[in-house]
């Protein structure tokens, strides 16, 4: 086998790593829909490989020639663009020119590459366009993540993500900074009058505060104290920090830094749930206007509606005083989304700093929020045509409770490194792997036609409620990652069919196996065929008992 051979085959392997991670939308009823998801799929790997190849071959080329040092500047590049890291952000830094100072030779090759990457950029954008006018939106989504890993500058792919180029006036002065890629909020946050930074100690903050803060100085009322007297009054929440986000405002007695460090993360995770479950905030014909009108719309995404309010106390004492009306006192809880004052609760657990309470709550608000007036419209139909009097939805009373609950579990797994790299879904996570443990070892399974028809309260009240929790975590997990995500559009339809009822037939209950055309006796099987698949990767892992399942797993979080 010759050495372009060998290289092409090497591509191939690393290039079938990089189809993992899948974001979702509304699938269409037909049964070609499988295949024009595998086309699209075999399409995308075709321009990576492409891609890999030709970049390989420049690097040969400078290895000739002796250009040491542009071969390991490939090297890393090629690295950079692997699989290994798919889910990790494009830089939001835009690109500096080519420089003419440079040698002639270096400009050549890095133009060269320049343009390999905005020509397979551009046939991505093509295909991801095609993906959505098929009914794809997943796929088309995750090639626009494609198109911004080789070309971070592409205008469109940007706008379709709501962020514009922003040119901070601090940074004109630097040669080596051309602008940074924001949303329409962080712009107009950064310009104006009077400026603000967003700091990772201190959240956002105006940039001429930066100094004082620095300094161990916090504001208050008009005035500067000390940081120490600041914590002091702090620890009253009367007086709790509180910091403000694009789509959160956190409140929190715990610490500012703490505090900031909550609302970067929760950021995050709305960030990935908009861009991967985006035909649930919007409707085909939004994202298909989308992209279709990328280079007209700019400008005009911005926040929509006041932030979500989430409280984050430091005593587990001080949480129960604030629920203790809400839940009955027996149910024991380490967070809490409140859906009537539409706010998310939470206490510093000193004996578990991870933040899975915090994703899972957080699910519940994100999903609900948004979709309420859809609910409210359709339980005036329900009265109307009923001719009895208006009563509040419950969101899976009838049937379907399991993917409330099972998705937000689901979520518990979700992580987000300092650099933005997301994680979400790992097989050896405790709820996945409870899963896994309640079906395969202790053999406990509600079989899915059953198990999909369960309401809130049959869900709640039954028997086996922790082991209920665990086959949602599981059965969520399968809908989002079988076959490279092949059910993630049939997930996120119904998703929204539950949180959006039909208004004009406002009984119809979502049904899995009309959504995935697949019926309920083949899922069956080939959940159980994931399940066997996840133990595998996850030999040997030990977990606490399962016992009688987590304080998560016996309450809803949306209360009585």
């Amino acid at each position: 086998m010759g050495a372009a051979a060998l290289v092409r085959n090497t591509v191939i392997l690393l290039l079938m790593q990089f189809l993992v991670g899948l974001p979702a939308g509304y699938a269409q009823p037909a049964a070609g829909l499988g295949r024009q998801h595998r086309n699209i799929l075999e399409k995308r790997s075709t321009i990576l490989e492409n891609l890999w190849f030709e970049l390989h071959q420049v690097r040969d080329r400078c290895r000739e020639k002796g250009l040491t040092q542009a071969e390991a500047d490939l090297t890393q590049l090629l690295q950079e663009l692997n699989a290994d890291a798919p889910e990790s952000r494009a830089s939001r830094m835009v690109s500096t020119p080519i420089s003419s100072a440079l040698p002639e030779i270096e400009r050549q090759w890095r133009k060269q590459v320049l343009k390999l990457r905005q020509g397979r950029a551009k046939e991505l954008y093509t295909l991801a366009r095609k993906s959505l006018q098929t009914g794809l939106p997943s796929i088309a989504y995750m090639l626009i993540h494609d198109v911004l890993r080789l070309d971070p500058d592409h205008v469109n792919a940007r706008a379709i993500f709501g962020q514009q180029r922003f040119v901070d006036p601090f940074y004109t002065d630097d040669d080596t900074y051309a602008g940074e890629w924001v949303s329409v909020w962080e712009a107009k946050m950064r310009g104006g009058r009077s400026p603000h930074i967003p700091d990772k100690r201190f959240g956002w903050i105006p940039r001429d505060h930066l100094k004082r803060y620095e300094d161990g100085m916090r504001p208050w009322k008009g005035s500067w104290h000390s940081k120490q007297k600041d914590e002091l009054i702090r620890r009253d929440f009367s007086n709790a920090w509180e910091i403000e986000s694009e789509h959160f405002h956190v409140r929190t007695n715990v610490s500012l830094e703490e505090g900031v460090l909550l609302s970067q993360r929760l950021e995050a995770f709305h960030e990935w749930l908009r861009q991967n479950f985006a035909a649930f905030f919007d409707t085909p014909a939004d994202l298909r206007s989308r992209f279709a009108n990328a280079h007209i719309r700019r400008r005009r995404r911005s926040r929509s509606g006041k932030p979500m309010e989430v409280w984050y106390y430091a005593t587990e004492d001080e949480y129960r005083r604030m629920v203790h009306n809400k839940i009955p006192p027996e149910i024991q809880t380490n967070g809490l989304y409140w859906q009537p004052d539409s706010r998310c609760y939470f206490f510093k657990n000193t004996e578990h700093d991870r933040l899975d309470t915090l994703f899972h709550e957080a699910t519940h608000q994100i999903l609900d929020i948004p979709t309420r007036k859809a609910r409210l419209t359709a339980a005036r139909s329900l009265a109307s045509k009923t001719g009895r009097q208006r009563q509040e939805w419950i969101l899976g009373g009838r049937s379907g409770f399991w993917l409330i609950e099972g998705l937000a579990c689901y979520f518990e797994s979700f992580e987000v490194d300092d650099d933005g790299t997301v994680s979400v879904g790992r097989p050896d996570h405790i709820r996945i792997f409870a899963a896994q443990r309640r079906l395969l070892r202790d053999n406990f399974y509600v079989p899915l036609e059953t198990f999909c028809r369960l309401g809130k309260d049959q869900f709640q009240q039954h028997r086996n409620v922790p082991q209920l929790y665990s086959q949602a975590s599981g059965v969520a997990h399968f809908l989002m990652h079988y076959e490279d995500g092949r059910y993630r559009d049939d997930l996120v339809r119904l998703l929204d069919e539950l949180y959006r009822p039909d208004a004009r037939n406002p009984l119809k209950q979502a049904n899995l196996s009309e959504i995935t055309d697949v019926p309920f006796t083949n899922l069956d099987q080939l959940y159980r065929d994931h399940l066997n698949n996840l133990a595998q990767q996850v030999p040997g892992v030990v977990v606490a008992p399962i016992g009688g399942g987590s304080a998560a797993e016996r309450q809803s979080s949306f209360g009585p």
